[in-house]
């Protein structure tokens, strides 16, 4: 042979209805000049050249680096497989064969839609900017988003794109994810999809994930303590709690009191689903919301805070809708995310 043919190992990768190249080097091994002509041989990656073949002035002993156009049908199917060719180098003048070489190729499904999703205000409410490309066909889109744990709010504008081929757009997403009322953020997870208008399964997904923080910050909490303690000091300076809170009048009847006297012991980690006072109208409100939930399928219990020893106490004891008994934080977060429409405020003490 008087040409040497070389081509990249790795396969060439090919999409239905785009052109691709095979690059092959030509280095001459004869003595004189040469015109070659390039051609895929028969073959079902042959059959997907297109265009004149390619014709070189190839020197004595010189070296040429030639691209080869290749367009595979828009409705060839993905292969699973790798296809052979075999490149041919022909003397254009007499035909004969100059050389010849083999490499490979592969056919991937055509991509359909690329997305991305960038943060641009931490909130709350957090703001992302989706941004939606189309390399392929016109396609209509509609985009829709969920945060992880449910209980929070989403919204998408717009939530249709109709996408050129080639074109991109942009969607607004806000999200308010669910937040501890006091204490430490929570993490989470916003998921956003695109699905062609008709389809039932996204061709594209992307998550992003934040931090949502409670409703009062560490500040607030702090001055909020303070003057608990500030106004526990004052009662104890004036004869305790029991002049202030008045206790020689009894508060009503409530789902805490119908325990009985013992002592009521509190496992954890528990979910806190509501905390109500001891006095005024804090016994009928608990009641209310312990009905509400009981008669809603939700496992809860009312536990009189002055009557067990794991509950933190405050003026005139705190009543405390809870459920305990969880194997793990896990698990109690589990709960609260499963019954927070009815419960809002549910959060997990470790």
């Amino acid at each position: 042979m008087d040409v040497e043919i070389r081509i990249p190992p790795q396969p060439v990768a090919l999409t239905p209805g785009a052109t691709g190249t095979v690059t092959v080097e030509l280095t001459s091994l004869a003595d004189r000049d040469l015109r070659v002509r390039l051609s895929i041989a028969a073959s079902r990656a042959g059959a997907w050249a297109h265009g004149e073949p390619p014709t070189v002035w190839l020197p004595a002993g010189g070296t040429e680096t030639v691209e080869i156009a290749v367009q595979p049908p828009a409705t060839a199917a993905p292969t699973a497989g790798l296809l052979p060719f075999t490149v041919r180098a022909d003397d254009s003048d007499t035909g004969t064969l100059l050389g010849r070489a083999t490499g490979l190729v592969s056919v991937a499904a055509p991509a359909r839609l690329a997305a991305s999703l960038f943060r641009t205000d931490p909130g709350p409410p957090a703001h992302f900017t989706l941004t939606v490309r189309n390399p392929g066909e016109r396609l209509a889109v509609t985009i829709a988003a969920q945060v992880h744990p449910p209980g929070g709010r989403v919204r998408i504008n717009p939530d249709t794109v109709d996408l050129a081929k080639g074109g991109s757009a942009a969607a607004h997403v806000e999200v308010r994810p669910p937040s501890l009322f006091m204490g430490g953020s929570i993490p989470y997870v916003v998921s956003v999809s695109c699905k062609a208008v008709g389809d039932l399964e996204p061709l594209v997904t992307v998550e992003e994930n934040g931090q949502s923080p409670p409703r009062i910050g560490k500040a607030t909490a702090f001055v909020v303590t303070a003057l608990l303690v500030a106004i526990a000091a004052g009662a104890l300076a004036f004869g305790g709690w029991e002049r202030i809170a008045d206790r020689t009048s009894s508060p009503p009847q409530s789902a805490a009191d119908a325990q009985g006297s013992t002592e009521v012991r509190v496992s954890t980690p528990y979910a806190m689903v509501e905390v109500f006072q001891r006095t005024g109208t804090g016994p009928t409100d608990a009641d209310a919301a312990l009905g509400r939930l009981t008669a809603a399928g939700v496992p809860v219990r009312l536990v009189d805070s002055t009557r067990s020893p794991d509950l933190a106490d405050g003026p005139g004891g705190l009543l405390v809708l809870l459920q305990d008994g969880f194997a793990s934080p896990e698990d109690a977060q589990a709960y609260c995310d499963r019954n927070r429409t009815l419960a809002p405020r549910c959060q997990v003490v470790r």
